[in-house]
């Protein structure tokens, strides 16, 4: 069960050199990769999408970072601007199978996010769960947040904790950056069935 102090933060607008096209347009299955993560998303959690507006579920709401294309903090930025829950799961479009395990873990009164490391220890600050305020709070510190890294944000962020993942949940975690990723989700798609509505 989802927790009902929890928004999601869904990242849309970042490059996609690599991949070749629009990373949320991309198809994963039958559907974009935009909507297989709205899917996953249980009815009546709050959903903020940041990136180019398109059609899809009436619940969801839209922003750009400003400018447009300044980075992921920009945009984390922009998103919790929109958020009035405690938490905030605050995840790339690119990751598609994460989400439900996201939405399952519950930060202590002590950790101020939740931050998955891979298999080479490489945090996946794109994948995380944030306590509201905290994240506020290390932004206002940050200060301006156009074309900054996330890591540098997470110096603002005390007591953050991190797990590491393993051979066993690491798939859960992958993000798509070519069409080799992608081709390894596609044949990963039996065992995620999606969850939402």
């Amino acid at each position: 069960m989802h927790n009902p102090e929890v928004s999601v933060i869904l990242l849309t607008g970042g490059s996609s050199r690599r991949m070749g096209t629009d990373k949320a347009s991309v198809k994963l299955g039958n559907d974009t990769l935009l909507d297989f993560q709205l899917a996953q998303i249980p009815t009546g959690v709050p959903t903020i999408v940041v990136g180019e507006a398109v059609t899809t579920h009436p619940e969801v709401v839209f922003t750009r970072e400003d400018p447009p294309g300044s980075g992921p903090v920009a945009a984390v930025s922009a998103g919790l601007a929109l958020t009035r829950t405690s938490v905030v799961v605050i995840l790339a479009v690119d990751t598609p199978f994460a989400l439900p395990h996201l939405l399952r873990l519950h930060l202590s009164p002590n950790d101020t996010a939740l931050i998955p490391q891979d298999l080479t220890g490489k945090p996946q600050y794109l994948a995380g769960t944030y306590h509201s305020t905290a994240l506020q709070a290390a932004l206002d510190g940050l200060g301006d947040p156009t074309n900054t890294s996330m890591r540098e944000l997470i110096t603002h962020l005390p007591q953050a904790k991190y797990f590491a993942l393993t051979p066993e949940s690491a798939d859960y975690f992958m993000d798509l950056d070519t069409p080799e990723d992608l081709a390894a989700a596609q044949a990963l798609l039996p065992p995620h069935p999606k969850v939402g509505p």
